[in-house]
């Protein structure tokens, strides 16, 4: 069967995509430049960028254009502690920047969950972490100060959060609670990701725990809407699997927590 000419015309322009000949970012000539570039009509040119918009390979602006997209990075969160670390396994150089470290007294919530009186001195870290010089998430962390004294002076750049606790300090972290929201992110934070103001963000919360069972960390790890996504997939306790037909729910029941893997999708 013959490939349609709109196929056709959409694996050349992904050629010229892949080779970097159009790279991520750019704009593409407005559609009458395009079908004389790619001596087609007007409709077989509307039917390509349909299929490559399909693939994820451009995306369209009422008003703006038609940009070529930056190539999705598929990072499996299931098996990391962290996301960083899940980048990182995938080959990806993530640079951290310290926006700020200080010691300051503990409010009534950061106090409750690090078990700590409120008004108790805590270290509050502020850092942007990028890939490829562009900033991608936005991470503020508070320590319990009297756990960890002198840590304000830690290199963060370089170094590991959990290799600092667990190297100077003997806390090694065994165990976290997250929970994840879509948010708005405020012009302080829009302004150091570089993201117009009130930009859609993803929250990541997350309470840490070390070997002795104390609440060591409380971070707020903010991820750019526009860069990523989570994956979920869910599968079903094993226990169904054997149950008699007539005995098994008409839902499927909620997962274990370890039969949960995610995936965080990063548009690098």
């Amino acid at each position: 069967m013959r490939e349609p000419l709109h196929s056709i015309i959409a694996s050349r322009a992904a050629t010229r995509i892949s080779s970097g000949e159009w790279a991520p970012g750019t704009r593409l000539p407005p559609e009458r430049e395009l079908c004389e570039l790619l001596h087609v009509s007007r409709t077989t040119l509307r039917l390509a960028l349909d299929e490559l918009e399909q693939r994820g390979l451009i995306s369209r602006h009422q008003g703006r254009g038609t940009y070529v997209s930056r190539q999705r990075v598929d990072a499996a969160v299931s098996g990391h502690f962290t996301i960083s670390s899940a980048l990182r396994a995938r080959g990806l150089v993530l640079t951290t920047r310290v926006v700020s470290v200080s010691q300051i007294g503990a409010g009534r919530s950061v106090a409750n969950d690090l078990g700590i009186l409120p008004g108790d001195p805590t270290v509050h870290l502020e850092r942007v972490r990028s890939i490829s010089d562009e900033p991608l998430l936005l991470e503020t962390t508070d320590l319990p100060a009297e756990r960890f004294p002198g840590v304000e002076a830690a290199d963060f750049a370089s170094r590991s959060l959990y290799d600092i606790l667990r190297e100077d300090y003997d806390s090694i972290v065994e165990a976290a609670i997250e929970s994840l929201e879509p948010v708005i992110l405020t012009p302080h934070e829009s302004n150091l990701l570089g993201l117009p103001r009130h930009a859609p963000a993803m929250l990541i919360r997350r309470v840490s725990t070390d070997q002795t069972g104390a609440h060591i960390e409380l971070s707020h790890l903010l991820l750019r809407g526009d860069r990523s996504r989570f994956l979920l997939e869910r599968r079903v306790r094993d226990a169904w699997a054997g149950a008699p037909l007539d005995r098994q729910p008409t839902e499927a029941p909620m997962p274990s927590s370890d039969r949960i893997a995610a995936s965080l999708l990063i548009d690098a």
